[in-house]
């Protein structure tokens, strides 16, 4: 270990694209309306309803601390790593891939649904969508 150089760090401050600092906005306000939605409790409660209250507010306390590690995970890859959220490929853009898809030979003959196909692309991220895209022509065209 003493033969290794110290170790540095440099930091680069850079503007975020267009797209990067969408959905960091977007994450922001989906993360402040979840910790500051109000919760509705009625004042006339009894004794026992206090203490469910009280371990509902213990339960909504978790959710808040975890979607806020959430939040700034989010935040990070917003910022680091847009192609891992689903932005660039709409569900327009996903119907008409899935007609598509479903008129190459691979797919007819395997007896593809469009419910499927269409259910199986919704949840990929932009960057798996690519990757998938790339290996039909039919997508890009």
């Amino acid at each position: 270990m003493k033969d290794l150089p110290a170790k540095t760090e440099r930091i680069e401050w850079c503007d975020m694209t267009e797209v990067q600092r969408t959905i960091y906005r977007d994450v922001l306000q989906r993360s402040r309306k979840t910790i500051l939605e109000p919760s509705s409790k009625d004042s006339d409660e009894g004794p026992s309803e206090r203490k469910k209250e009280m371990r509902t507010t213990a339960r909504s306390k978790d959710k808040k601390t975890e979607n806020s590690t959430n939040v700034l995970m989010d935040l990070r890859k917003a910022a680091s790593h847009p192609m891992l959220f689903r932005t660039r490929f709409t569900d327009d853009i996903l119907t008409g891939i899935t007609k598509q898809l479903l008129k190459e030979p691979g797919f007819r003959k395997r007896g593809a649904l469009f419910d499927y196909v269409l259910e199986d692309m919704s949840v990929m991220t932009d960057a798996e969508l690519q990757v998938f895209c790339a290996s039909y022509k039919v997508c890009f065209s």
